[in-house]
């Protein structure tokens, strides 16, 4: 027995190499568990090219933003800031910076090899509202037009079936919408890319909020919860690089309008992004100042368009004061400055605080609900 032993195993010098036996539990890479440097090496190499991607991205971005900037008030394509004493003349259509921008993006990524396939139907969903939009900065369209018009962003989501119709609701769990959440789809895209134009009231409130709940979203991920659809990291990257690139030239005081084009892209990005999460729950908490000024705005004055509106607010000396005729719509704006009269820094510091302090009762809240599941 002990020479059949010692013929298996040999002479100490000739004992053959272990045989790694695969273990079947295996990471998200597909590596075995037990490899520690396998498993997280690639991780890190994915984080660093999204890192890559975020940074060269939001220099592209400022870069295109001055230059179509400049563009813009070459060719007369500007309007008037009504809320400065200097009626400033500003370029019109931060709108068309972003769609450049992102279109860059996206071929950045793709030569990165950041953004796959998955990723395309949400940037194509946002590029299609803000053509959009843009037509309606040169032609000015109807109220009713746009309602219809701004659910085509939604189809190249659907077409692709870049959604999951399992929404994810704490305490009660996963919903069985398959039928529903396409219909869903089609809202998230219209509503938000109205309601969004809707709150494009003064200098920099949409990119702002934009970045407040895309911080939102990032953090949301990180709880317990459904993984988000396939794609969503390099989304998330990508549409807050190209925001965030542009921001400076629209922030107080603005050097360029978002437009239609402007606002209607980025209300189309956050539908993406809550889609791509799948925390569309979520989505509806943090945004709830949007959602309350287009509710406000539609029951005090029907869908009608701007151009045959009273403005919420005038200009006295410097400070926003509250236009008190009936015939004026209310407005989450025109509620900051009812109290007392504010200036448009300080009515845009106000409104954003009240957009981040919703976001973080909103997270709280939600943290809490998922604690009860």
């Amino acid at each position: 027995m002990y020479e059949a032993l010692h013929g298996l195993v040999g002479p100490p010098d000739q004992v053959p190499e272990p045989v790694e036996i695969h273990s079947p539990s295996r990471n998200r890479l597909g590596a075995p568990a037990y490899n520690r440097p396998v498993e997280w090496a690639p991780a890190m190499a994915v984080d660093q090219t999204l890192v890559a991607l975020v940074a060269s991205t939001t220099v592209l971005s400022y870069a295109v933003s001055h230059a179509v900037m400049r563009v813009e008030m070459g060719l007369g394509f500007t309007a008037v800031d009504v809320h400065k004493l200097t009626r400033t003349v500003v370029a019109k259509s931060g709108g068309v910076a972003l769609m450049v921008s992102l279109a860059l993006g996206t071929t950045l990524g793709r030569s990165l090899g950041v953004v796959g396939d998955p990723v395309l139907p949400h940037l194509l969903a946002a590029l299609v509202a803000g053509a959009i939009g843009f037509v309606d900065d040169l032609v000015r369209l109807g109220v009713w037009p746009k309602l219809v018009l701004f659910a085509i962003p939604s189809l190249p989501v659907l077409a692709y079936g870049a959604y999951c119709p399992r929404p994810y609701v704490p305490p009660v769990g996963h919903l069985r919408l398959t039928v529903v959440y396409p219909i869903l789809v089609v809202l998230a895209y219209d509503v938000l890319a109205n309601a969004f134009n809707m709150s494009d009231t003064h200098n920099g409130i949409v990119p702002t909020v934009f970045l407040v709940y895309c911080a939102s979203v990032l953090a949301a991920v990180a709880l317990p919860g459904p993984e988000p659809l396939e794609g969503f990291y390099p989304l998330l990257a990508l549409a807050s690089a190209v925001v965030l690139g542009y921001a400076p030239l629209n922030t107080y005081p603005a050097k360029m309008l978002n437009g239609n084009a402007g606002s209607h892209l980025i209300g189309a990005l956050v539908a993406s992004l809550a889609v791509a999460s799948r925390r569309e729950y979520l989505s509806l908490m943090l945004l709830v100042p949007q959602i309350l000024n287009g509710f406000l705005l539609i029951s005090s004055v029907g869908a009608r368009s701007r151009e045959f509106l009273e403005r919420p607010t005038y200009v006295n000396r410097g400070v926003i004061l509250p236009n008190c005729n009936p015939r004026a719509p209310l407005t989450l704006v025109r509620l900051l400055v009812l109290s007392r009269g504010l200036t448009e820094r300080e009515l845009i510091r106000n409104y954003l605080a009240v957009q981040v302090l919703v976001s973080v009762l909103a997270l709280v809240l939600y943290y809490n609900l998922i604690s009860l599941s």
